[in-house]
């Protein structure tokens, strides 16, 4: 097996971190993990989907951002050997490839091929939970309103889970925990951060991946990972609290 290196942000915050380093836990992989440390942090960052990021980001530092470990100046990059993947969907497939036992994608072709078009509608769409809903997993926002524009994704992202859940029969989005419940995670713990209620069979779907061996080491390593002030300062702006869930959350008991 190659050495693997995955170059993340602070697995606080980046959600597209985050997916990649579950599912490298999930299969039992060694790796070592190397967080780059940006000076130039603005709220935006999280947007890495939107294109706003890369248009705001000025030639030089990009240069920096690839010098700490990234191919386009943003992450995760997964280094194998040396040799970098970027991009969260093809870091997963990759991993999918190398460890063919772990099972990430379902077995059946047309069921494979129906999941990997939803983890693309994840990476590529939902731009108002991704603009209003920071990804901040040990924030909590209590009573938090969202807009009826993001109200719609949130009921997108409800209609999924319920589909996947019956097609695949449980108890995760694929059958056992895959690139599916690695993709779909950070989504979860938006909703815990801002105070969106799960209807009941989603809450306990919500409750096993929150409960499963890769989301509890996760758990352990984000704890520690770097505090980011301007993340930290939004939170405050809704009157929420950056560290609530920080050493006591409701998934441990």
């Amino acid at each position: 097996m190659p050495r693997l290196q995955l170059s993340v942000l602070s697995l606080r915050y980046s959600s597209w971190s985050i997916r990649a380093w579950l599912a490298l836990e999930a299969v039992g992989a060694e790796f070592s993990v190397e967080t780059a440390r940006l000076e130039k942090m603005d709220r935006q960052q999280r947007e890495v989907r939107s294109g706003k990021v890369t248009a705001d980001l000025h030639a030089d530092e990009l240069a920096s951002r690839r010098r700490k470990g990234s191919v386009t100046g943003l992450f995760p990059v997964l280094w194998i050997d040396d040799r970098p993947v970027h991009e969260s969907m093809a870091i997963l497939e990759w991993i999918a490839e190398a460890f063919p036992d772990a099972g990430l994608w379902p077995e059946d072709p047309l069921k494979r091929a129906q999941a990997r078009g939803v983890c693309l509608e994840m990476a590529t769409g939902f731009p108002r939970i991704r603009g209003e809903l920071s990804c901040h997993v040990f924030a909590r926002v209590p009573d938090y309103e969202p807009s009826p524009e993001t109200r719609v994704e949130i009921g997108r992202i409800f209609e999924i889970w319920r589909d996947l859940l019956e097609c695949h029969g449980g108890p995760f989005l694929g059958g056992a925990f895959g690139n599916l419940d690695c993709m779909f995670f950070p989504v979860i713990t938006r909703f815990r951060t801002y105070d969106i209620g799960l209807p009941p069979e989603l809450e306990e779907y919500a409750l096993r991946v929150e409960l499963s061996d890769p989301v509890r080491a996760w758990r352990e390593v984000a704890r520690r990972a770097p505090a980011l002030p301007v993340y930290d300062e939004y939170i405050r702006s809704l009157d929420g609290d950056p560290e609530a869930a920080l050493g006591h959350d409701r998934q441990e008991g």
